[in-house]
């Protein structure tokens, strides 16, 4: 009899283990998935930083005539209440 409770318990823990390694195989597949996923994106990602930097250097040149554009309006509108001042 107790040699049978062992053999039950036994056989309840292969079933058991039996599941775990189930579950650590889907977990597997999974993480291949997300490795491939993870894979693509890291190569979208960089191909979007290589085409965003001639944008950079446009943006950057922008923002300086804007500068430019804004010194000069600055400049005008000293000029233009001096002349207002003195008439």
């Amino acid at each position: 009899m107790n040699s049978d409770k062992v053999d039950e318990c036994l056989y309840k823990l292969e079933g058991k283990i039996d599941t775990l390694t189930e579950k650590f195989e889907e977990m597997n597949v999974t993480l291949a998935r997300q490795n491939v996923t993870l894979d693509d994106h890291i190569r979208r990602t960089e191909l979007l930083e290589e085409a965003i930097g001639p944008l950079q250097a446009q943006h950057h040149q922008l923002m300086g005539a804007l500068k430019l554009l804004g010194v000069i309006a600055a400049i005008a509108g000293i000029l233009e209440a001096i002349a207002r001042i003195l008439k």
